[in-house]
């Protein structure tokens, strides 16, 4: 029997709701790490404000899952690069006995780990609302509107369901990996509608260019907004009119939120929220690989980036190139997606309804009353593999394709690091001593830690929440 809507969200709230003495511990964490910062500020005697937010600030982190944002708080008259340099400086030698690794944004920011939990230090301006020289500007203001609104709608545990619910349809991020919601905007979109279940209800009949305006600030001028951020989603920053909150979401992440609170909506279930764990084996993908019906052909790269967000947008960037470059080659790609530990290795993975074609391939030529016939008979008499003849008053050949397998295409155009195509500059050596692994021989990479259960993924080809396929399990027993 299936659970009610509020059993489930029952249960989630017992979940995702901090105990007391998760709270104690968080608050003695946040309180460290705070002093551990303002007496490095101390010492090197500057004007700079030193800030907690995030959802520690406005009390909307998960149980078991929580970070620490520390906000630095220069004055206007230092420069942008200054910005970045003493901010890192001074979050590095406060964390110096601690794990630490440098991210970026806009600019640099440092992520450190203290007694286990993550702790972002990030630098921006202190200046008033709507002056900003920096994004992170906004982000103290953005604390400040979420805990003033809490105040007095108190949707705080709603927030928390609707997070969780994000995470767990894999729709939460906005960094470049995920493309998805913010922990801002889920907070923005709970306040925005009241509840979790009045928030589902709405996303359920979204359509893209949405237009989401807390604060009114473009009331009656829809228009106007979608004209300016040319999003598929579009929440207007209520610190900032001219800002998208939601830029970061993709169409295919809305497309997968919308559908995924229809259904939810339609049956809920406890797997939205915690999918089930992948319990892969290589004998598995072995035997998912010999009936797949298509092609898989993946390309390691050696790339690391000390800056995560980076990396993963030159990925991105090389993928969808070397898509392009496929499919101008006439292979159908079925799906493509990236894998990367973010340090050695990265792995962007291709499936194709084949990937050899016929040697020779049909060539349209020109309507056989027009003055082009002549020089495309001179043409193809010539180079032909077969032809020319006469189809339906149409002159039509048969070529030879320069590539009719995608191995081969694929080795020739990255052997030089593709960099005719499109693909990233800084891929570019990475691309060039790239290794090329096709169908079973991707199991390989399967030592990698996550890769495992990446290519599972690839493999099923569909979102986790879905219900099952009725049809055949790979192992041939009936599922």
């Amino acid at each position: 029997m299936n659970p009610t809507l509020r059993q489930v969200l029952d249960e989630v709230l017992e979940r995702v709701v901090p105990s007391q003495q998760e709270r104690e511990r968080v608050r003695a964490v946040t309180e460290l790490v705070r002093t551990l910062v303002v007496d490095e500020v101390d010492r090197t005697s500057m004007d700079v404000a030193v800030e907690v937010g995030g959802s520690v600030a406005k009390d909307t982190w998960l149980s078991g899952d929580v970070d620490i944002d520390i906000f630095l708080l220069f004055p206007k008259g230092v420069s942008r690069k200054e910005l970045g340099e003493l901010g890192l400086g001074i979050a590095k030698r406060a964390f110096s006995g601690y794990r630490q690794r440098e991210r970026y944004a806009e600019h640099p920011y440092l992520e450190a780990w203290v007694k286990g939990i993550r702790v972002n230090i990030v630098p921006c301006y202190k200046t008033g609302r709507g002056h900003w020289l920096s994004a992170a500007d906004r982000s103290p203001y953005h604390t400040q509107y979420v805990v003033e609104k809490l105040k007095v709608k108190q949707p705080t545990d709603d927030i928390r369901v609707f997070k969780k619910f994000a995470k767990g349809i894999g729709a939460y991020g906005a960094e470049i990996r995920v493309q998805g919601l913010s922990g801002y905007l889920c907070e923005l979109l709970i306040l925005h509608y009241g509840s979790f279940q009045k928030t589902l209800n709405a996303i359920s009949s979204w359509q893209f260019g949405e237009v989401i305006d807390p604060e009114r600030l473009y009331q009656g001028r829809a228009e106007e907004a979608r004209r300016l951020f040319s999003s598929p989603l579009i929440v207007i920053d209520p610190v900032d009119q001219k800002r998208n909150v939601a830029a970061a979401v993709s169409r295919d992440r809305m497309a997968e939120l919308i559908a995924a609170t229809r259904l939810f909506l339609e049956s809920p279930s406890r797997s939205f929220f915690y999918p089930e764990d992948l319990e892969v084996s290589q004998d598995l993908l072995r035997r998912m690989f010999s009936s797949l019906g298509y092609d898989v052909i993946a390309i390691e790269i050696r790339a690391g980036e000390e800056v995560p967000d980076i990396l993963w947008g030159e990925l991105l960037k090389t993928k969808n190139a070397l898509r392009r470059l496929l499919e101008a080659n006439d292979f159908v790609v079925l799906r493509s997606d990236i894998w990367s530990d973010e340090a050695e290795s990265s792995v962007m993975v291709f499936g194709l309804e084949t990937r050899t074609l016929s040697k020779i391939k049909r060539h349209l030529g020109p309507p056989g009353d027009t003055d082009g016939v002549t020089p495309f008979l001179e043409k193809h008499a010539i180079e032909a593999a077969t032809g020319p003849w006469v189809e339906e008053g149409r002159w039509v050949a048969g070529v030879r394709r320069r590539y009719a397998s995608a191995e081969s295409l694929l080795k020739d155009k990255l052997s030089d690091g593709g960099r005719d195509l499109g693909v990233s500059k800084g891929l570019f050596e990475a691309l060039a001593s790239s290794r090329l692994l096709v169908g079973p021989e991707v199991l390989s990479l399967c030592a990698k830690e996550g890769f495992p259960q990446f290519l599972m993924r690839f493999l099923e080809g569909r979102p986790r929440w879905l219900p099952p396929h009725q049809s055949s399990s790979p192992s041939g027993s009936s599922s």
